[in-house]
């Protein structure tokens, strides 16, 4: 039996790590959108070279939700699907996910798709994925292997820090009232995933690690302690690392994975944007 773990391209974790190697990971590519030019968020699109271009456009842009085309196309290099979209109350990503599991399995009644809204984004997803990858290397039936996962998803947290909401208020994920005073002022943004999946906001200041020093402490009021974390960043190593270095100097055996943002994520994170899933 051939496992596959298949997020759409929220998720910021590219492939898994090499020891997992009993399982293929794919990804359904979401679109971006510059004006009329469509980039489509996978392994080609240059990231940088993406914002740069976004920043210096005055077009309108936004994203668009993978096809369903594109999630059955990889329901087709495996027997056991196990498929992970962004928060629905996000994107359409997740009903695109769930036609194309209803049309798959109607020709497909042999094989089995367990379909996971993350109600969350980027990091959240990879912590998510990566746990599945362990599952599958335990030899765990599918059916166990769903029980887990369910139960693991309610003890994940997902918080971030963004420099600019630009693109989340223009797109309709944050109030604009609070996307302009957050713009005028300079003010760094900390917001969280809210059970239901979309993106509450914890707290707003100024100053670098003012900021994330209230992220870590954020996490341990939600019941942090010392669990596997993954942070992704856009184009800010610097602030992935410190946010690393405080968790160790708490937690000195910690598990944590940094990783960049992938398209979509970059988008709407921009740059020096940090995302932060957690164990709880």
């Amino acid at each position: 039996m051939k496992y596959a773990i298949v997020t759409d391209s929220s998720c910021d974790l590219k492939s898994l790590p090499s020891s997992h190697n009993n399982t293929i990971y794919l990804q359904a590519p979401l679109s971006l959108r510059i004006g009329n030019r469509e980039f489509i968020d996978d392994e080609n699109l240059d990231i940088e070279n993406f914002m740069n271009e976004m920043q210096e456009s005055t077009e309108a842009t936004g994203s668009a939700a993978p096809s369903p085309q594109s999630w059955i196309d990889a329901f087709e290099q495996a027997d056991i699907i196990f498929a992970i979209t962004i928060s629905s109350k996000l994107s359409g990503s997740w009903q695109s996910l769930i036609s194309a599991k209803d049309m798959y399995l109607e020709d497909h009644p042999d094989k089995k798709i367990f379909a996971i809204d993350s109600k969350m984004a980027g990091s959240g997803l990879a912590i998510l994925a990566l746990k599945l990858a362990e599952y599958i290397d335990e030899n765990l039936s599918y059916e166990e292997i769903c029980a887990r996962i369910t139960e693991y998803h309610k003890h994940i947290g997902l918080l971030f820090v963004l420099e600019s909401i630009e693109n989340l208020v223009k797109n309709g994920r944050v109030n604009k009232i609070v996307g302009n005073i957050i713009g005028k002022l300079g003010i760094k943004l900390l917001a969280g995933a809210s059970k239901e999946g979309t993106i509450d906001i914890v707290h707003k200041c100024r100053g670098r690690n003012n900021i994330y020093d209230r992220l870590i402490k954020s996490m341990l009021n939600d019941g942090y302690n010392g669990g596997k974390v993954v942070i992704s960043h856009c184009f800010n190593n610097e602030s992935a690392d410190y946010v690393a270095e405080q968790l160790r100097q708490q937690f000195p055996t910690v598990n944590i994975k940094i990783i960049p943002t992938g398209g979509l994520c970059s988008y709407y994170a921009e740059k020096h944007g940090i995302l932060v899933s957690y164990e709880k």
